[in-house]
């Protein structure tokens, strides 16, 4: 996977772009401690990281939420480039739930965000059409408890 990732990152850099992956309890790099740990290995400035906390928790973690996303952020925040928001409603392979329909502690996540001066975009999935307005509301009402 490293040398596939290695190739990837500088057709990236010769593209003038960025490679983003997102850790994931399924995936090979399944926390943010892989994931920085994959970024050193490969060390190019054209790999980044897609943060989708709701699935950083594998089974029986869930109630370590705030030390999780803290060490996510501290060990690859100022690498993220784009950042998710659903939610879930137990830990293991669980984010599947609309933005603040779930057990996600999203004032940390945006706290956390603006710590690590992320400007990128925030995209909702995850969700039906009829839920977009509610996390969207949802999600600026988080925003700008941060941001005041």
């Amino acid at each position: 996977m490293a040398a596939c990732v290695r190739e990837a990152s500088d057709i990236a850099r010769q593209a003038k772009g960025v490679l983003a992956f997102e850790p994931e309890v399924n995936n090979i790099v399944d926390s943010a401690r892989r994931a920085r740990q994959l970024m050193d290995e490969i060390g190019s400035a054209h790999l980044k990281v897609t943060m989708d906390p709701a699935n950083l928790f594998p089974a029986g973690t869930l109630p370590r939420m705030t030390e999780i996303l803290e060490e996510a952020f501290a060990l690859v925040g100022k690498d993220i480039v784009l950042a998710h928001a659903k939610d879930l409603d137990h830990d293991g392979d669980a984010g599947h739930k609309a933005a603040g329909e779930g057990l996600l502690d999203y004032d940390l996540y945006m706290r956390l965000l603006r710590a690590h001066r992320f400007a990128g975009p925030l995209l909702l999935h995850g969700l039906s059409r009829v839920q977009v307005p509610g996390c969207v509301a949802f999600l600026r009402a988080k925003l700008g408890r941060v941001a005041g």
